[in-house]
């Protein structure tokens, strides 16, 4: 229904009223004739007003149709061919559907209010035909037809007003909600950033100050045997040291890793040296072709370098095997030692983060303890499908236990 007020329908009424009163001004009507006239009136008042009630436009549109009938009964019972009293009623009627309906069914509502207009001419022309009689049909359809075009612009326009006033609010809930989701996306960003910093400070700091421990370990061991040695040894660690420092720096001052180097070489430079450190043998096989991806060659980085700290510190490994497959689109990674194994499996912050850097690429890990320790991963080199694991890290720890890192 149109959204008028109580105050247009009484305004509405009064008019139809005044017209009513005036019709019968020139109909002279007497007794029984008024009487009928009087009450089609009574009961075409009486559903106008049911109309105000009503919202549903299927029944709305029923009740208009009832108001066709009950003015084509008053000019049936009229004394005049033509009563243009009665005959306005068709006008407002015509005016009323055509902006209390949507365009479809106001256009079909004045057609209808049109063709039932017509009748009373017809049988103006059938009765009396002449030329007065036929321009007045003529110019009473045009300004009806002219009525019903206007009317049928204004619905329309109004109806795109409504679809554009829609629209408007669903881009304001729309920028909203991308205003809301890029705030998520940036603290979700910086969590993950949070993480990424720790993972890459305790990946390189855990695994040099392993080196370091065990170089200071052998040091103690060789000050009362070979004096030399032990300086070398103690040399060593001060060199293991100072690179933990650079290490450290690199990580805060840039978060890129060594990438200016080609990844074969930073990959057999790490294993190398941690052999080196530790004297812990390393079996380090690479195949396939190394693809330059950064993401993918830093997140392996990290993996080998808590693999063998962790084989080291925790399993007492005295060798390693990293097995690495490259291929077009995943790198496959298995380090195996000889170690302790583990009795109960708990992930600490360095599995933990190992897990993490498996899966912000898409990929997925496995840790076994089988006659030793055992990590079998892959990770992927487009991980643009996985976008959303990528900012899921939460940084929550497991419980202490043998295998807990730092």
């Amino acid at each position: 229904m149109i959204k008028n007020t109580k105050y247009i329908y009484i305004f509405k009424i009064i008019i139809f009223i005044i017209l009513f009163l005036s019709a019968l001004f020139f109909e002279n009507a007497q007794e029984q004739r008024l009487l009928v006239l009087i009450t089609i009136f009574v009961l075409f008042l009486i559903n106008n007003i049911f109309k105000y009630y009503f919202e549903n436009q299927n029944k709305i549109f029923l009740l208009f149709l009832l108001d066709l009938a009950l003015i084509y009964m008053l000019e049936q019972n009229s004394r005049l061919l033509i009563n243009y009293f009665f005959h306005s009623f068709y006008v407002i009627i015509f005016l009323e559907a055509a902006l209390t309906f949507q365009l479809k069914k106001g256009i079909i509502m004045g057609i209808v209010t049109v063709t039932i207009s017509m009748i009373k001419y017809i049988y103006l022309l059938y009765y009396k035909f002449n030329l007065s009689n036929l321009s007045q049909m003529l110019f009473f359809l045009l300004v009806n037809m002219l009525m019903l075009i206007i009317a049928a612009f204004a619905q329309h326009t109004k109806e795109e007003k409504q679809k554009k006033d829609l629209l408007y609010r669903e881009l304001l809930n729309t920028h909203k909600q991308l205003k809301e989701y890029t705030h998520e996306l940036k603290r979700l960003s910086l969590i993950e950033e949070r993480n990424r910093i720790a993972r890459d400070i305790h990946d390189t700091l855990g695994h040099n100050m392993t080196a370091l421990i065990m170089q200071l370990q052998m040091a103690e061991h060789y000050a009362q045997k070979d004096l030399n040695k032990s300086t070398e040894i103690i040399n060593n660690s001060i060199k293991t040291a100072r690179e933990s420092l650079t290490a450290i720096r690199e990580v805060v001052e840039t978060l890129r890793g060594k990438e200016s180097l080609s990844p074969k070489i930073v990959i057999e430079t790490l294993v190398n040296e941690f052999s080196e450190k530790t004297a812990v043998e390393i079996n380090l096989n690479i195949a396939g072709e190394i693809i330059n991806s950064h993401p993918a060659n830093s997140a392996l980085y990290h993996i080998l370098q808590e693999g063998m700290t962790n084989a080291v510190r925790h399993g007492k490994a005295r060798k390693i095997w990293i097995n690495l497959t490259y291929s077009t689109n995943s790198i496959k990674f298995r380090i195996k030692d000889n170690g302790e194994g583990a009795i109960a499996l708990v992930e600490g912050f360095g599995m933990k983060g190992i897990r993490e850097r498996v899966e912000s690429l898409g990929g997925r890990v496995e840790f076994k303890s089988q006659k030793g320790f055992a990590i079998d991963g892959t990770i992927y080199l487009d991980n643009s499908h996985n976008f959303e694991q990528a900012v899921s890290f939460n940084s929550e720890s497991s419980e202490s236990s043998k295998w807990q890192d730092l």
